[in-house]
């Protein structure tokens, strides 16, 4: 009936104003590359070029404030895809011999050496958003996310998608050769790690490090810097 409607009509436009999750869509891209034994030291020495190692990373999110009222504190939580490319120097490419990948020098010149590892991962973060709350016309608080400043720190696991490696150099007879390469390079099919932003609004600056060796048998780690967007 008229009553039921009306109260159902109220009912979800209360619920709505005070809606205790949203979702954003999030894109990150940085500089990739690896640490050894831990040490952040090894960046200095590493086999692959700092600037040229590059980490894309596209997902989406949820975001669910832990108090029924207006608060600063939320729980992210979400699932996203990651490119990442690590750029050998030094005329090297990736190599297997005995369950063990080495880096090797090419015989030609190679003007292109990339390793392209493709990651589902599930992340899971603590978000301390400072944004101030608004305030509708009958006094109650309204949640405003993503207007100020945002704080997060968690954690992430996922899986392998696959793994390539791209060459490109000019053969002796000086023909160009572009080589697809796909194996697996003893890359580890389960990762996990922890990852911290710090933002303004919806941008800002993104850190991730995997626990996990990167190839099996060793003890190199992925580490990523760069830029994150969360959009509302």
């Amino acid at each position: 009936d008229k009553r039921l409607k009306e109260r159902k009509s109220k009912w979800d436009f209360k619920r709505k104003r005070n809606r205790s999750t949203t979702t954003q869509l999030v894109f990150a891209m940085g500089v990739n590359n690896v640490l050894v034994d831990h040490d952040l030291n090894s960046l200095d020495n590493s086999n692959y070029k700092f600037w040229k190692s590059h980490f894309y990373e596209l997902g989406w999110t949820w975001k669910t404030r832990f108090n029924r009222d207006a608060s600063k504190l939320y729980f992210k939580y979400g699932m996203s895809f990651l490119w990442n490319n690590l750029r050998a120097s030094n005329n090297k490419l990736h190599t297997v011999n005995e369950g063990t990948t080495n880096l090797v020098v090419h015989a030609q010149e190679l003007s292109e050496s990339r390793l392209r590892h493709v990651q589902m991962n599930f992340p899971v973060h603590l978000e301390w958003d400072f944004s101030r709350s608004g305030e509708y016309s009958d006094g109650t608080k309204r949640d405003r996310t993503n207007k100020g400043l945002r704080l997060g720190v968690g954690a992430f696991a996922g899986f392998k998608l696959g793994t390539r490696q791209y060459l490109e150099f000019k053969d002796p007879t000086g023909t160009k050769v572009e080589e697809l390469q796909k194996a697996s390079f003893n890359t580890n099919v389960f990762n996990y790690g922890v990852s911290a932003y710090a933002a303004w609004r919806s941008t800002g600056v993104y850190v991730k490090y995997d626990l996990n060796p990167f190839f099996k048998n060793t003890e190199i780690r992925n580490i990523s810097f760069g830029v994150r967007f969360d959009l509302n």
